[in-house]
């Protein structure tokens, strides 16, 4: 997580950003799964090709330094990464706002 900690008598809002395998029917097993990063607001931020699902944790960030570097120039008042799996994609109330804002950015697309 960015650096999100509160100052003393103040609670913080901390912003999302969601990190999901964006290829169908991605489980775990198989070789290269493609992870993507998107901020709550719903920008694109990262994405990363991993040999590895298990490797996802670490190349996206979650406990490694990778990535972290745009996460904290996109929002440099703190940020948390939050996993979704691709089996909650669709019911993930979070993600599917992200990807309603990411859409509204092209309205050709939405």
């Amino acid at each position: 997580m960015g650096d999100a900690r509160a100052v003393e008598g103040t609670e913080r809002i901390v912003k999302k950003i969601f990190v999901f395998c964006n290829q169908k029917n991605c489980d775990g097993s198989g070789d290269w799964h493609n992870m993507v990063a998107i901020a709550e607001d719903g920008t694109c931020l990262a994405g990363h090709v991993c040999s590895n699902h298990g490797w996802a944790w670490n190349d996206m960030g979650f406990t490694s330094d990778w990535k972290r570097d745009r996460y904290d120039k996109h929002y440099p008042d703190g940020w948390e990464l939050e996993w979704v799996e691709n089996t909650n994609l669709e019911t993930h109330a979070g993600i599917q706002l992200a990807f309603e804002r990411n859409r509204a950015r092209r309205p050709e697309l939405a």
